[in-house]
């Protein structure tokens, strides 16, 4: 704790920024349970995206939608596999910013599911949540049943890394932004008053 004080003391406004990115990072970071209709977006890089054992009774083909063509990813049957698609190859359809739309094709039945919002599927419903497990890792569950099956979101599961986020920033997150820099703000003006 002293060497807080210390740092606080010696440069009040990095301290402060640190103090604001600190917390911005740790509650940004993790969810505490997957969000249903999550979607995904590109922060830049590459993308790598893994398949996650899970109890689908159907054999499904992981998709990137938002793609000219559809760009096949995996089939859930293939736990353990493992895919990078390249910075190079997302900005031929993305800009940095714009929705990654990956959806489930289901081999049995011809359905497609996608992520996001329910009106995106052919039965209205919600198809996947979205788990951020911290360190911008994500975990994208799928249920793959028209009419939205168990609705347990693991019939197919995948993670996501690399150049993706969930969103921008949550209101209480730019609220510690804020009051980190508005720290800041008061200790360099308490700083010219007193020289």
């Amino acid at each position: 704790m002293s060497a807080v004080r210390s740092l606080f003391k010696k440069s009040p406004l990095v301290a402060a920024g640190v103090l604001a990115m600190s917390l911005l990072a740790s509650t940004a970071e993790v969810s505490a349970a997957p969000v249903l209709g999550g979607q995904l977006f590109w922060s830049g890089g590459d993308v790598t995206i893994t398949v996650l054992p899970a109890t689908a009774g159907y054999t499904s083909q992981l998709k990137l939608f938002s793609a000219d063509p559809d760009l096949f990813i995996a089939r859930n049957v293939d736990v353990g596999a493992s895919l990078t698609i390249g910075a190079s190859l997302i900005d031929v359809d993305h800009n940095i910013g714009d929705e990654l739309v990956f959806g489930i094709f289901v081999e049995n039945t011809g359905d497609t599911f996608l992520m996001g919002p329910g009106s995106r599927n052919g039965d209205g419903l919600l198809h996947a949540g979205v788990d951020s497990l911290g360190g911008g890792v994500f975990q994208v569950g799928f249920e793959d049943i028209r009419g939205g099956g168990d609705r347990d979101y693991d019939d197919n599961v995948f993670r996501f890394e690399g150049g993706v986020i969930t969103s921008v920033p949550e209101p209480g997150s730019l609220a510690l932004l804020g009051l980190g820099l508005g720290l800041a703000g008061s200790f360099l003006a308490r700083r010219r008053v007193k020289v």
